[in-house]
């Protein structure tokens, strides 16, 4: 009866220092691995064109944590859903100075923040509002 209870007391151990690790480690993985999908609008200052259809975008925009507007560039890729005015566009279509808003996803690689842009609104000529400028 005392073999059994030592043998129970050292599985449990094992199980231990063998699930310790573990679970330490798919936390670690999980926090790098999840992308925060951000909401942004501002004003296109650069396009920076590989294919008309790819390349980085840098939009100036308000930041609320440092209560200024600050430029973000984030890459544009195939999947990126553009419009301009409602209608489906590509970058090549959009310009530079032009009011935009849309979301960007941010990962983290290497300890290093990466922006993708996952949609891209302008609007042209269908605004039924006025601006002051």
């Amino acid at each position: 009866m005392r073999q059994t209870a030592e043998h129970a007391c050292r599985l449990t151990i094992l199980g231990f220092a063998l699930a310790a690790p573990l679970a330490l480690c798919a936390g670690c993985a999980e926090k790098e691995s999840q992308p925060e999908v951000i909401s942004l609008e501002g004003k296109i200052e650069k396009i920076e064109r590989q294919t008309d259809t790819t390349g980085k975008i840098t939009v100036v925009y308000y930041n609320e944590k440092q209560k200024q507007e600050v430029p973000g560039t984030g890459v544009v890729t195939k999947e990126t859903e553009i419009m301009i005015d409602g209608a489906v566009a590509t970058l090549k279509d959009l310009r530079e100075g032009e009011r935009v808003r849309g979301e960007v996803r941010v990962d983290k690689k290497d300890g290093k923040k990466v922006q993708t842009a996952l949609k891209i609104y302008a609007e042209r000529g269908k605004s039924g509002t006025t601006s002051g400028g």
